[in-house]
């Protein structure tokens, strides 16, 4: 039988980042589109599953080797990319229907 060994982060920090990850995240999104709301954004970024998703995230580019900053990195970017899917395919099922 085969273990993962996790990398060693303690609760505190890996709270405190996954809260900068959601932060930059929805920062970023609204600097690049204006019209979308920060607070939203923040709010979502910040609910349960995603902060569920990107510390899933921030470890596993943590255990496969990556520096802190390059596995915040990708998690951001991967919870931009899930978060435009997702209002994608909500914005076609509306114009479809």
């Amino acid at each position: 039988m085969t273990t993962t060994q996790q990398p060693a982060i303690t609760a505190d920090n890996l709270g405190e980042a996954v809260g900068k990850i959601a932060t930059l995240a929805a920062l970023s999104l609204h600097e690049s589109f204006p019209h979308l709301d920060l607070d939203e954004l923040v709010e979502t970024f910040t609910r349960g599953s995603a902060t569920a998703f990107l510390g899933r995230r921030f470890l596993a580019g943590l255990n496969d080797g990556k520096t802190p900053g390059e596995a915040a990195g990708a998690a951001g970017t991967a919870l931009i990319r899930a978060w435009a899917d997702a209002r994608n395919a909500a914005h076609a099922a509306t114009t479809t229907a």
